[in-house]
């Protein structure tokens, strides 16, 4: 029987590496994306949206991976309230939404493999950028999420981690910051291996609590 995945983000960027590594691995994958591409279509910044993920995933699973989030790059000022609250709504509030929605369906029973929570998370939240508050915010609340979530569930036989990447390319960053400041930047294949290493682990027993990616554009 094929292992089971749930992706979100799945329809470009790191959640689409995701999405084709795990693939091609052999596993049933189940992507979610704003936009449909072969996935199930809901947007995650709103209840709705996450009802409907969970009412369409009715096997058990045995990982999911949270890919799916925003960026706002502008200082304070730049920043309306309504961006930072859209921005933590699809990149934390709806991590804990669907993790809670889902929870039925990841439950091992005994003597089963460890289910992985995987987070993408940044760098961004270990060091200072300016012009960067909703997103770096974001991310230190995505690091404290996967590690309390990880101290409640990991007698239920899950397990969760983070992956924190520096400056990867995908079309969300490439409309952020453009071409220049992209070289160097990392693959979103890099970090799908390393989903697929953190998922590995936990599979057979480990735990490694997260994996960093420093590009080589980084200073």
């Amino acid at each position: 029987m094929s292992q089971r995945i749930l992706i979100t983000g799945a329809s470009s960027g790191i959640g689409e590496a995701c999405a084709r590594r795990f693939a091609e691995a052999g596993w049933d994958v189940l992507g979610v994306s704003r936009r449909r591409g072969g996935w199930i279509q809901a947007d995650l910044a709103t209840a709705a949206g996450v009802a409907a993920v969970a009412r369409a995933v009715e096997m058990p699973l045995d990982a999911v991976v949270h890919s799916a989030g925003d960026f706002v790059a502008a200082s304070i000022e730049r920043t309306p309230p309504e961006e930072f609250e859209r921005l933590w709504r699809i990149t934390v509030w709806a991590r804990h939404a669907l993790t809670r929605a889902l929870l039925p369906r990841l439950e091992a029973g005994a003597g089963a493999p460890a289910r992985a929570i995987i987070h993408i998370a940044s760098l961004a939240a270990h060091r200072d950028f300016p012009n960067e508050t909703a997103y770096t915010s974001a991310m230190h609340a995505v690091i404290g999420l996967a590690r309390a979530q990880d101290a409640e569930l990991r007698a239920r036989g899950i397990r969760a981690a983070v992956v924190s990447p520096g400056t990867v390319r995908t079309p969300l960053t490439e409309r952020a910051f453009g071409e220049a400041a992209l070289v160097g930047a990392l693959a979103p294949a890099a970090i799908a291996a390393s989903v697929g290493q953190l998922v590995s682990v936990i599979q057979a027993g480990g735990y490694i609590p997260e994996i960093f990616h420093v590009p080589q554009n980084s200073t």
